[in-house]
C-alpha cells in the first residue's frame, strides 16, 4: 500500500504520461497507466474506484478508434482523465492525509 504522498506522486507520473500522449493504439502507454493506477488501489475505496475509471478511460483513449465514439472525442476522454479523475484522486489523498496527521 502506498502513502498518501505516494498516491500524489503516482498522479504526477500519470499526468506526465498523459501530457505527451496522443489518441490511438499505444499499448505501452496504456500498460504504464494501468500499472500506475493499480499502484494507487487498495488503501481507499474512492481512490480505487477513480483509479479503475482512469484505467478504463485510458483503454478507450489508447485504442485504435474507440475514443472517436466518446462524447467530446479523444479530447473529452483526456480532459476527463487529467482534470476530473486525477483531480478527484488527488483531492481524496490530500483529505485522507489531513485526517491522519
Amino acid at each position: 500500500m502506498h502513502s498518501w504522498n505516494g498516491i500524489l506522486s503516482t498522479c504526477d507520473e500519470i499526468e506526465e504520461l498523459l501530457r505527451t500522449a496522443a489518441p490511438g493504439a499505444d499499448t505501452q502507454k496504456l500498460r504504464e497507466v494501468r500499472t500506475l493506477a493499480l499502484r494507487m488501489s487498495g488503501r481507499d475505496s474512492y481512490i480505487t474506484d477513480q483509479a479503475n475509471k482512469l484505467a478504463s478511460r485510458a483503454a478507450i483513449y489508447f485504442s485504435e478508434r474507440r475514443h472517436q465514439a466518446e462524447q467530446g472525442g479523444a479530447e473529452g476522454v483526456m480532459r476527463e482523465m487529467r482534470y476530473s479523475l486525477l483531480r478527484a484522486i488527488r483531492d481524496q489523498a490530500k483529505l485522507r492525509e489531513q485526517g491522519t496527521t
